[in-house]
């Protein structure tokens, strides 16, 4: 999980905490987890690995959707409840800062 305001937080943890719950909620499942975080680059992230059974032990199934969108979606939604909307400038320099590192 790669939060785009990432480096607005010092630690990673409740975020992602916030956000596996969000994510029980959504797949009405308990989820077995573990995440590290890494602020080593540019670009602050998690790396969560979840296993693959659900509450009930039987296979996790995850729609494509939500794994290619509603997963971004949900994270994306925790992020600007936290600092808020971003400003228009503040886009701004993330564009520049991106189109900078390519």
């Amino acid at each position: 999980m790669s939060a785009e305001d990432g480096a607005r937080y010092d630690d990673l943890k409740p975020l992602i905490q916030r956000f596996m719950a969000q994510m029980e909620r959504n797949l009405n499942t308990k989820l077995d987890w573990v995440a590290v975080d890494h602020f080593n680059t540019g670009h602050p992230h998690a790396h969560i690995v979840l296993r693959g059974v659900d509450d009930r032990s039987k296979d996790l199934v995850i729609a494509r959707d939500y794994l290619s969108n509603g997963m971004r979606e949900r994270l994306s939604e925790i992020v600007t409840l936290d600092p808020g909307p971003r400003s228009d400038l503040e886009i701004e320099e993330h564009v520049r800062h991106d189109i900078s590192e390519e």
